[in-house]
């Protein structure tokens, strides 16, 4: 059962959970670009921020000009900035000035490549420790204090420490979140099986396909006591703030395509501007030409094609305060692939498969009270995304099973090669994107560290029949076979 928070601390951790999701806002609206006059006048309503563009020193790269056929990144600020909310939610979260002034919760680069037709969206932790920019004293401190300073502090304190590039910024406060989500008439998740959270208010009673408006999709996004049935037991997910984080970017990927649809639809479109007018800040230089471009980028693309990387990061401690530190050299090659870094030579090796790119649901398989929990925490604490949790579509699996889509079995090996205890690979056309299932069997022993050893042949046998279990009326049911729904499903 979900603990209740403590009395001496009702009102902050609503507020950082509400406000560090909203980020997603600025991307719906940056992917519908559809109708250039009108969005062109629109667009001259939102509020703008002009940045410093000086031959001795520019925030932006460029000034914020871009060039064709030139990868983009957005930085994606989700800000606490409350000055709208309602008496009543004040009340529930706490105003502006309960907050000792405005934070950052969430840290987002959408990086566009036009030439090669990609997408991707990195997190950056709001607790990892970096130098900030303009500090006399380089010692390293979380990066969220840089944007207390302001934006153009965290975007030089990204150039400086991550050597990352940004060519526009946008900045959302969180009551654009049910807007938007609403604007687009609902997004639709997949859940392995029924998910509550009594402290956010999430109650999915039946999983499957469930369609979620801006109400229930915050009661989601904002859960850090998800809990799932597992045989007839509430489960507590163990993987707590990471958890967190891994649900709201598969949601961001939900909300992009379905955005990216929607937005083409005239009302739709005009439900989406007004929120942007509202609810979200940019620079100066972001054009609709940018808007527009970021649009032809994203139409294109289903929503399980868009990457999402999470920086591998170990935890730590500095004057008291918890941190992040980033685990090299897995940082480094993932922050490459935004700071325009060129690729190794073909002559070299392809970089291997790293676990900060592979995201896994983890099903259990075997009916172990859980082993579900127990080995999504294991696969976090490896650095792998987890995408959820839950169970199986039966408990008599022996052999723990590593399913993958297309094109993804490399990752698919690397994951098999962490699981403690033998594990099939098994190749599931169902599944989209870059998303793998994990199903724990009878033999599951636990998330193992491989010690940077290839992963084993894939040649492994298929797990043993199990004898069926007794169907209505004692008749015995077909032997199980058969593939958990994937989520792209939805």
């Amino acid at each position: 059962m979900a603990t209740q928070p403590g009395a001496s601390r009702p009102r902050r951790w609503p507020r950082r959970l509400l406000l560090g999701v909203n980020i997603f806002v600025a991307i719906c609206l940056v992917i519908s670009g559809v109708g250039y006059a009108y969005l062109k006048w629109q667009f001259g309503r939102v509020p703008k921020i002009s940045f410093e563009c000086t031959p001795a020193q520019e925030v932006l790269r460029d000034c914020g000009e871009d060039k064709a056929g030139i990868p983009m990144n957005v930085l994606l600020v989700g800000s606490d900035a409350r000055k709208d909310i309602s008496a009543a939610e004040q009340e529930q979260f706490g105003t502006q000035k309960d907050a000792g002034g405005q934070r950052s919760d969430t840290i987002l680069i959408l990086h566009a490549d036009p030439e090669a037709q990609k997408a991707a969206i990195l997190s950056i932790p709001r607790d990892l420790a970096v130098p900030i920019a303009g500090r006399a004293n380089q010692r390293p401190d979380r990066i969220n204090s840089a944007f207390e300073k302001g934006p153009d502090v965290l975007i030089r304190t990204l150039r400086e420490s991550l050597g990352i590039e940004i060519d526009h910024y946008a900045e959302v406060d969180f009551n654009g979140f049910r807007g938007v989500v609403n604007a687009i008439g609902g997004v639709t998740l997949f859940f392995d099986a029924p998910a509550r959270d009594r402290v956010s208010g999430l109650d999915i009673r039946n999983p499957g396909c469930v369609k979620m408006n801006g109400n229930t999709a915050l009661a989601y996004v904002r859960s850090r006591n998800y809990q799932y049935l597992e045989k007839g037991k509430w489960q507590t997910d163990p993987t707590a703030d990471l958890g967190r984080i891994q649900r709201q970017q598969g949601f961001i990927r939900r909300v992009l395509g379905k955005a990216s649809r929607a937005g083409r639809n005239p009302l739709t479109l005009n439900a989406l501007v007004n929120t942007a007018v509202n609810k979200v800040t940019i620079d100066k230089a972001f054009s609709t030409k940018d808007i527009f471009r970021l649009a032809r980028q994203f139409k294109s693309l289903e929503p399980d094609a868009v990457e999402i990387f999470s920086l591998p990061t170990v935890g730590g401690r500095i004057d008291g305060k918890s941190i992040l530190r980033l685990v090299e050299p897995d940082a480094t090659q993932i922050i490459d692939r935004f700071s325009g870094k060129a690729p190794p030579a073909p002559t070299e090796p392809p970089p291997k498969v790293l676990p900060g790119t592979v995201r896994a649901r983890v099903l259990n398989g075997s009916g172990t009270s859980g082993q579900a929990g127990t080995a999504a925490q294991g696969l976090q604490k490896a650095n792998f995304g987890v995408a959820g949790v839950g169970s199986a579509d039966s408990f008599t699996y022996r052999q723990s099973e590593v399913r993958y889509g297309r094109g993804q079995l490399a990752k698919a090996e690397l994951l098999k090669a962490y699981v403690d205890g033998s594990a099939v690979l098994k190749e599931d056309l169902a599944l989209r994107g870059g998303d793998l299932v994990l199903v724990t069997g009878a033999d599951f022993k636990g998330i193992r560290d491989p010690a940077g050893t290839p992963a084993p042949p894939s040649s492994a046998p298929p797990p043993a029949p199990t004898a069926p279990k007794p169907g209505p009326g004692g008749k015995a049911a077909a032997p199980q076979t058969s593939v958990a729904p994937a989520q792209a499903a939805c």
